[in-house]
Order: structure tokens, then sequence, then C-alpha cells
């Protein structure tokens, strides 16, 4: 497939919240419809083709030809969380704010490990920044790159930093392990990461009630008790509430039926049940249904 370099950012959006709302919501995509017309994806692709072989086909063509920030995510989703463990016991938050910063995954199973990507798209710029706040909440931390990136980071990440490797053949290689940091977390850090039904849940869980005070002095009295455990209960507490943050049923459905190259996405929006439900039956309609609008 001939495609020019230029169009390959536009085509790698098709896997975001740009293109999969319009579909999940009306079961048609402008953006998508742009992108198609715009690229020349019109000449080389079959439009019959059922939308869930269209996904698999255009993130093969981004493996090879533009290993953009999704490529890598996707990648972790699948040769590492339904890889190796399960979502019954494991799960996969993106985006994950802490600070100042968004984590871009964060594994959650038994411990918490995080990933950073560094596709060769991305600058080193604010590595340093990020690592310093992941050292205050994960346990395990790794930054995953490329072949030619990965002896710079050897030289310029702290020593329990883990490094990983995406290969041209999507597969996920070690070039350094991670060491555990669980013993450095910072408690008043990992407090605000939870919501409140979740942290009065652990205060509960902890000192069997929950304080009887005014509701405007429950945050600050909440998270004095909890800082008040140590850093690997605390963590621990945390990251249990953290990976039940998920729909487990609706969630294996779609990833069972969808495209694997919607593992990431599907993750992405793990408590949005109509979300998932409304796309799934989308899958075996063919890719023309979704470039041309519905007439009322």
């Amino acid at each position: 497939m001939k495609i020019d370099s230029k169009y390959f950012p536009a085509i790698s959006r098709i896997f975001t919240p740009l293109v999969m709302n319009e579909l999940a919501y009306q079961g048609y995509s402008g953006y998508l419809k742009e992108v198609f017309e715009n690229s020349g994806l019109f000449k080389n692709t079959d439009l019959s083709m059922p939308l869930s072989h269209f996904f698999d086909w255009i993130y093969s063509f981004l493996s090879k030809n533009y290993k953009n920030e999704y490529i890598y995510k996707n990648a972790i989703a699948n040769k590492i969380l339904l890889g190796r463990y399960s979502l019954n016991t494991s799960h996969m938050l993106t985006e994950f704010r802490v600070g100042n910063c968004k984590a871009d995954v964060v594994l959650i199973n038994g411990t918490s490990t995080v990933y950073e990507v560094k596709s060769e798209y991305d600058s080193f710029t604010r590595l340093e920044k990020q690592i310093e706040t992941y050292f205050q909440i994960f346990d395990h931390i790794n930054v995953i790159t490329t072949v030619s990136q990965a002896s710079k980071l050897k030289s310029i990440l702290p020593n329990a930093v883990g490094i990983l490797i995406l290969t041209n053949r999507n597969s996920i290689s070690v070039v350094k392990d991670s060491v555990s940091n669980k013993h450095n977390i910072k408690p008043d850090i990992l407090f605000d990461s939870l919501r409140k039904s979740e942290y009065l849940k652990i205060i509960k869980e902890i000192f069997g009630k929950v304080p009887i005070i005014p509701n405007t002095q429950i945050y600050k009295e909440c998270k004095k008790i909890f800082c008040s455990i140590s850093p690997e209960s605390a963590h621990d507490l945390t990251f249990t509430m953290l990976r039940d943050r998920k729909n487990t049923q609706v969630l294996n459905k779609f990833i069972n039926i969808g495209p694997s190259s919607l593992v990431a996405y599907a993750l992405s929006i793990g408590t949005d049940r109509f979300k998932m439900l409304s796309l799934i039956p989308k899958f075996n309609k063919s890719l023309a249904s979704a470039l041309i609008p519905k007439i009322a």
C-alpha cells in the first residue's frame, strides 16, 4: 500500500476517541472518511471487509511504517497483560495521572509497574522529571523504546529503572530489569490518586470505621490516617483499588470479540460499559458502513 508518510499521523488517530466515539455513538466517523479521502486509502482498501479486519489491517500498516505511542501501548496490552497474566487478576491503566505527569501505561498485577513510552518520535526532554515522579508512586518503573535509543537511555536512567525494546517484529525484549521501589513510595501522593469512595473503603478496611466528622474535613483526616501506614501497605491497598476500576465481564467480551488491535483502547475505557457494548456489534459490519452517515 502506497501512502504518503505525511498522512501517517492522521491515520494513527483512527485508534483514538476522535474516531472511536463517533463509531460508538453514530456508527459512522466523519474523521475516518476525511482520512480516507485525503490519504488515498479509498484506492488501497477493500471497503467490504469487516470493520474488525480493517482495524487489524491498518494497525499492521502502522506497526511497519509509523510506530507511534498507541502501537507501544497495544503491544504491552497483548504481549504482557494478556500474554503473561489474566484480566481476572490484572488490569492495565493508560494515561494515568500522577502529579503533573501522565503515565503512559500502568500494569497492576499484585504490584504496580509503569511503562513510559519513548518512541522514535519522542524526545527525552521531560523524562527525568517523569521518572522522579514515578518513583513516588510505582513499585517498578520501565521505559520502553526503540533499539536505537536503548543505549542512550542506559547512560541517563537511574539503575532501578528497567529498559525494554519494542522490536521490528512487535515483540518486547528486556534490556535491563527494573528493581522494586515499593519501600520508597510516598503515601500522600498515592492518596491523591484515589476517589473518595475508594479511600473511604480503605480507611474502613484498616481501622474498622470511617471518622465521623463534617464532610469538609473528611479528605484531610482520611489522608492523615492513610499516611500513618507503611509505604508498602499504602501501595498495596491503593493498587488493589485501582485494579478494580474495570467492568471485567464486558471488558472480557469486548476483547474476546473485538480485534486484537483494539485491546489497549478497550482497556482505556474499561469502565465505560455503554461504549464497549455499542462498539461490539459494529465489528462485523463492513468498513463502508463506518464511512457513510446514516440517513434519518
